[in-house]
């Protein structure tokens, strides 16, 4: 029975491996080349007014201050209609209390946000826009480099667009995920197994 777990613990550690590299390998294709969103074609001057809050959100997540929360929000968001789904399942803000909270929650403990604005797929939706657009978060621990996709909606106010929605999206396919989760339960129930078949054979 030990040979048996022994053997499955080896052929699941190894497939953890492999599935973990996948999710790696995968990721970093993201980051480097990220597919590209289909949009529709704006005229450029329309186009660079819609991503104007887009640019000025980036350069605020570069500079990373907590004390610029409200600046931030002024010049880029409309706070009253403002929601925002994070990463994380318990992550939905509302309104300027909650989108200040987010963000000076993200300068202090989140990594280094990085938004391809240029990149950014727009699409009409009534009066809105639409927009999706890649970008990438460099933990603070290890430096590790998560893709992420970000979407929401853009409104125009007395001719500024201004952000109404996020959303913030882990881009790293899930079934390799999964599989992972999985991978690694067997692993452990093999080395438990193992573990009770050396205690049975002593």
């Amino acid at each position: 029975m030990k040979y048996l777990a022994g053997g499955l613990f080896v052929v699941f550690f190894l497939i953890l491996l492999y599935l973990l590299l996948r999710i790696w390998l995968e990721g970093r294709r993201e980051r480097v080349a990220p597919r590209d969103i289909p949009g529709e074609a704006f005229p450029e001057e329309m186009r660079d007014n819609a991503l104007r809050p887009l640019r000025q959100l980036n350069a605020y997540y570069e500079k990373r201050d907590p004390e610029l929360a409200d600046a931030c929000i002024d010049e880029t968001i409309l706070p009253d209609e403002m929601l925002i789904l994070g990463t994380n399942p318990g992550e939905i803000f509302h309104g300027r209390k909650w989108t200040r909270h987010l963000l000076q929650c993200d300068w202090k403990y989140w990594g280094q946000l990085s938004l391809n604005v240029e990149r950014t797929a727009l699409s009409r939706v009534g009066t809105a826009l639409y927009f999706a657009l890649p970008a990438q978060v460099k933990l603070d621990i290890w430096r590790f480099r998560i893709p992420i996709r970000i979407t929401g909606i853009l409104e125009e106010r007395e001719g500024l667009w201004y952000i109404s929605k996020l959303q913030f999206i882990n881009n790293l396919n899930t079934a390799w995920v999964i599989g992972t989760w999985i991978a690694a339960l067997v692993l452990v129930a093999s080395l438990l197994l193992f573990g009770f078949a050396l205690l049975l054979s002593i």
